[in-house]
């Protein structure tokens, strides 16, 4: 015998929302499934995140007073217009597991990177949805192939990481931010084969849901007596992959700190910097409330960032 048909009233967001969870997809997959029904995919997604939002709230540690700490964003394109985006991942990671203010800093190319560096505590380079295009390290572009790419972020983020640097700055590159601190040291990048087997692959996996898609599953060696190490309390650790490009030419100035078993590089330190600057090409702001590792970094970084807010009050 069928149980009966549930009746979703398409303008109740939390009847949506409900629905969404037993479904146990994401917004993009849910609007993309149910986009014959219109409105109703908007109340779905929209009830979804404020699910989420409600899951979440009390949770973060910055209050007022609380150091700031740096975004770069994202530039998209919504219905015809130019926006400036950061994950909400990224912004979660910073105000619960490293403790200060979110700031977010457009990615806009006229932007004064300086002005932007001022009265910052830290600065997070995350990840995002595009590549560094190549032609910023060397190489010609193939759009189908290398794509999509960010040229505004490109712009920023590449003027933006050497004066962060410089100044001393607390600074934590994920994915996309590693790749561009390599980028701007001098490094390199490369693609790795569309023909290897999932389980070979460091980028994005098939998933159904963003906990599955950001699953820990890469084993990486840490280097002995190195950053990394220190900060995790481990020799290896498990963690995920959302990443096709990979670190060619390590650039000069910059320290692997953690390798795959394939032998690429999975996390960077810059080599005598003033203040912390670690890259990881995997995703500890995902799971910085859950995996010790992943809390490990965030609070090393976000104790970097309190102690940079206190120099920079009393100095």
């Amino acid at each position: 015998m069928h149980e009966p048909r549930t009746r979703i009233d398409p303008h109740d967001p939390i009847a949506c929302s409900r629905w969404a969870l037993r479904l146990g997809t994401n917004v993009r997959e849910l609007k993309a499934a149910i986009h014959q029904f219109g409105s109703a995919a908007d109340a779905v997604a929209y009830g979804l995140q404020q699910w989420r939002l409600d899951r979440s709230r009390g949770q973060w540690k910055a209050r007022s007073g609380a150091p700031q700490v740096g975004l770069l964003s994202d530039s998209t394109i919504a219905r015809g217009e130019l926006l400036s985006s950061v994950a909400m991942i990224c912004v979660n990671a910073i105000g619960v597991a490293a403790g200060a203010v979110p700031r977010v800093l457009p990615a806009a190319p006229e932007a004064d990177v300086e002005a932007y560096l001022d009265g910052l505590d830290g600065l997070f380079v995350g990840g995002g949805q595009t590549n560094v295009h190549p032609s910023r390290y060397g190489k010609m572009a193939d759009q189908a192939h290398d794509g999509p790419f960010d040229e505004f972020r490109d712009e920023v983020a590449l003027r933006l990481i050497p004066h962060a640097l410089a100044r001393g700055i607390p600074t934590l590159f994920v994915c996309r931010g590693s790749q561009e601190l390599n980028v701007a040291f001098g490094g390199t990048l490369a693609k790795e084969p569309d023909s290897l087997p999932e389980d070979k692959r460091h980028g994005t996996p098939e998933a159904d849901n963003e906990d599955s898609r950001y699953r820990l599953r890469q084993k990486v060696t840490l280097r002995k007596d190195g950053i990394l190490q220190a900060i995790c309390g481990a020799d290896t650790l498990i963690v995920n992959s959302l990443h096709s490009f990979l670190i060619a030419d390590l650039a000069p100035g910059l320290v692997a700190e953690a390798i795959a078993e394939d032998g690429s590089v999975e996390a960077i330190s810059v080599e005598g910097a003033s203040a912390f600057a670690l890259g990881t090409m995997f995703h500890p702001d995902y799971w910085a409330s859950t995996d010790h590792a992943s809390a490990r970094i965030l609070s090393t970084f976000g104790d970097a960032v309190r102690q940079h807010a206190r120099a920079q009050r009393t100095g």
